[in-house]
């Protein structure tokens, strides 16, 4: 049984609770020099021991592909402080999205990917964690985009990372390589496409989405552009899913656009980079009770309301 002042401060201080402390209170656990330990917790709240490796951050998210999507980016942009230290981070998420997210990392000998059981590790990286942010103090306050950079700040604090994230948009040359590929590969679709269409049904309950609506706008908008969708609408329109079209692909279809047409929902998070948003004429996105900062997008909850902008 562990004492009661680890107990109430290993959540809110991890990984940063006192270590000595921690061992002159259970001193039965057997160190080595390079081994230290780490309460932690499942989704019931049971404690066990675990053997910590103190050159290793420990962090979970078990919702959506676009929370994972985002924490990547972070892990990215803190990558060189990882190589030039030697630390590594081992993410723990569900299963289903480790295709998906891989994509998006730089170096996986840095950035691991671990599968989310419900044996919960580490610190929960997730915007509506509350033991590290009052999300809902904030949303009415400040545009989402800038809400992330101050989520991404206050994870470097909790792990202890001198960095400061001044930007969420992040780099990745990755993606200009494969959006060439792709045109290559799919001349018909990807070639002067004019908009990209992130028409995902949303799970997270952020918008209220009437696909009939929807699927009639995009119907119009054919008949004037060229269009990609990501959610089928008719064989007549192509769709992401035909080509089997990952989220790192639909972000490098981005980055040529003129237009992005999206629910804020997980693909869209990838299209959030320096290419896209220096290239791309307007983003409309869909969400309800949210706003976005960068000049460039426009905030809508009724997909009618853009017939007068094409």
């Amino acid at each position: 049984m562990f004492k009661k002042s680890i107990i109430e401060n290993v959540y809110d201080n991890y990984p940063l609770f006192d270590l000595d402390v921690y061992k002159e209170e259970n001193k039965d656990l057997n160190y080595t020099k390079d081994e230290e330990y780490i309460i932690h917790f499942n989704n019931i709240g049971y404690m066990e021991n675990r053997k910590y490796d103190k050159k290793i951050y420990y962090l979970y998210n078990k919702y959506h592909l676009g929370d994972n999507i985002f924490n990547i980016i972070l892990f990215n942009k803190i990558l060189p402080y990882l190589k030039e230290n030697n630390y590594k981070i081992h993410y723990y998420c569900l299963k289903q999205y480790h295709i998906q997210v891989e994509e998006f990392i730089k170096d996986k000998d840095y950035i691991i990917l671990k599968e989310l059981t419900d044996k919960i590790i580490g610190l929960e990286a997730w915007i509506n964690n509350e033991n590290l942010i009052k999300r809902y103090d904030l949303q009415n306050k400040i545009g989402f985009d800038r809400y992330y950079m101050y989520f991404f700040n206050i994870l470097c604090k909790k792990m202890n990372v001198p960095y400061y994230i001044h930007d969420l948009k992040y780099i990745d040359e990755d993606l200009i390589i494969r959006q060439e590929r792709l045109k290559k590969e799919n001349k018909d679709v990807v070639d002067d496409l004019n908009i990209l269409i992130i028409n995902s049904e949303p799970l997270s309950g952020q918008y209220k989405y009437n696909k009939k609506d929807w699927s009639n706008f995009i119907l119009y908008l054919s008949t004037k552009f060229k269009v990609i969708t990501t959610l089928k609408v008719n064989e007549n329109i192509p769709c992401t899913m035909d080509y089997s079209f990952s989220c790192k692909d639909i972000a490098a279809l981005s980055t040529k656009v003129d237009y992005i047409i999206s629910i804020n929902t997980g693909p869209f998070v990838g299209c959030y980079n320096e290419y896209t948003l220096e290239h791309v004429k307007k983003i409309y996105i869909f969400v309800d009770n949210l706003s976005f900062e960068h000049y460039k997008i426009s905030v809508h909850q009724n997909i009618l309301d853009l017939y007068k902008y094409f």
